[in-house]
């Protein structure tokens, strides 16, 4: 019984932390930007700003995988997406996941390129002798596969998080509605 209300504890815990606009106007430094951080779409969990957390923080989390918590925080204010959210879909990449996101990001962008499926030319990886020059180069022939992939990659998770979290909310607030009614 205890693991079922282990997540709705959390849930309250997550809602007390998250900043309020009234915090925003006590801290000394954040008063100058007081008006862009007093929406309300910024800090509360609305069925609009919760969906473009989500888009953008999975969207600068893929395409942006240094600081990307940040960066999602400062977009999240003129895109009106919530703060809290954007900022917590950014740790999907993280260390772990960044390989094979990039291996993806490879493969997507050479099939979209319609590149070959060598990676290396021999021939011309033969001229360079050291392996710091082998891994430079090979580099710099698989990156613009990476970045192709690497966009195609971000937009997509971007497009299915908006769509999955609108899903959600939506999901969430008629099981909250159907609960009123039963207890009426």
């Amino acid at each position: 019984m205890a693991e079922a209300k282990a997540p709705a504890g959390r849930f309250r815990w997550v809602m007390r932390h998250i900043p309020t606009r009234e915090t925003v106007h006590r801290h000394r430094l954040l008063r100058p930007f007081a008006p862009h951080l007093t929406h309300s779409s910024l800090w509360r969990m609305t069925r609009r700003s919760v969906p473009r957390g989500v888009a953008l923080g999975l969207f600068v989390a893929v395409i942006i995988p240094v600081m990307h918590t940040a960066i999602a925080a400062i977009l999240a204010i003129p895109t009106r997406a919530n703060v809290a959210v954007a900022a917590l879909f950014t740790l999907v990449v993280n260390p772990i996941t960044i390989p094979p996101l990039y291996y993806a990001a490879y493969r997507i962008g050479a099939w979209e390129l319609h590149h070959d499926s060598t990676l290396l030319n021999p021939a011309a990886a033969e001229r360079f002798s050291s392996e710091l020059s082998r891994l430079l180069f090979w580099v710099h022939q698989a990156s613009g596969s990476i970045a192709i992939g690497v966009l195609t990659i971000a937009a997509a998770s971007a497009v299915i998080g908006y769509v999955g979290a609108a899903v959600v909310w939506r999901l969430w607030s008629r099981s909250r509605w159907q609960r009123r009614r039963s207890r009426s």
